[in-house]
């Protein structure tokens, strides 16, 4: 635990001095106030009740995640400190945890601030209101949004393990995420109408708070997998240092 404790201040500590902390920021930015101001705007109340807009906590943490995680072992490539790294008393396992935990809780962290924003832009733009989530609502947003870090988290660490530079594994980590996001709407496009017809009404006829549990389930699961696959291929040995 003291040596996780050690990698995640370490990471926090390179992640405020980073090029990619600022990519991370202005992308930040721009989310808050495309969630945070615009779509409570568009969607009026249906912001908090639609069953189907908790979803969309999912999509902003796991692109954020990846501008960080790209930087995670081939920034210290090209910054020529993962030898030194790897030379340290630290564990493969707090090293690799370490670096996708701090990644996940600070995009995350930060893109929840959205949440807030967005509840009070809502009631400032309507004033039918007041309108406020539940408590149930908030935490499934919270599960959506660490859930969303954590599979973007894995992608990026698994990515840059082998990645011979940051551009490289942000390109590759780009493809990765926009697969993920347009495939399942492309499967969904081709699929027989009943199916999409029951899949629609599913997401529709639970609560936000249910949906975003399921949601945050199905996303865990998909991360779960890569990171055992991450944890595997870590081996001080097989880290190629250029």
């Amino acid at each position: 635990m003291s040596d996780l404790r050690v990698v995640l201040a370490k990471e926090w500590l390179e992640l405020r001095k980073s090029d990619s902390m600022w990519v991370a920021v202005a992308t930040l930015i721009v989310f808050l106030a495309m969630i945070g101001i615009f779509l409570p705007w568009l969607l009026g109340p249906l912001w908090l009740r639609a069953p189907w807009v908790t979803m969309i906590w999912a999509w902003i943490p796991m692109f954020l995640v990846t501008t960080v995680t790209a930087d995670s072992f081939a920034g210290e490539r090209e910054r020529r400190t993962l030898e030194t790294l790897l030379a340290t008393r630290l564990s493969d396992g707090a090293i690799l945890w370490g670096k996708w935990l701090a990644a996940v809780v600070w995009v995350a962290g930060a893109m929840l601030l959205s949440f807030p924003l967005g509840v009070l832009s809502l009631n400032l733009m309507f004033a039918q209101g007041p309108y406020l989530p539940s408590i149930g609502q908030v935490l499934a947003t919270v599960a959506v949004a660490f859930a969303a870090g954590g599979l973007g988290g894995a992608l990026g660490i698994l990515v840059s393990l082998r990645a011979a530079s940051v551009r490289h594994a942000q390109q590759v980590l780009a493809i990765m995420v926009f697969t993920i996001a347009f495939v399942p709407l492309t499967v969904l496009r081709l699929a027989p109408r009943d199916w999409t017809s029951g899949i629609f009404s599913a997401l529709t006829s639970g609560s936000p708070a249910s949906t975003g549990w399921i949601f945050a389930g199905i996303l865990a699961a998909g991360a779960a997998p890569i990171l055992a696959m991450a944890h595997m291929r870590f081996r001080r040995g097989r880290i190629p240092l250029k």
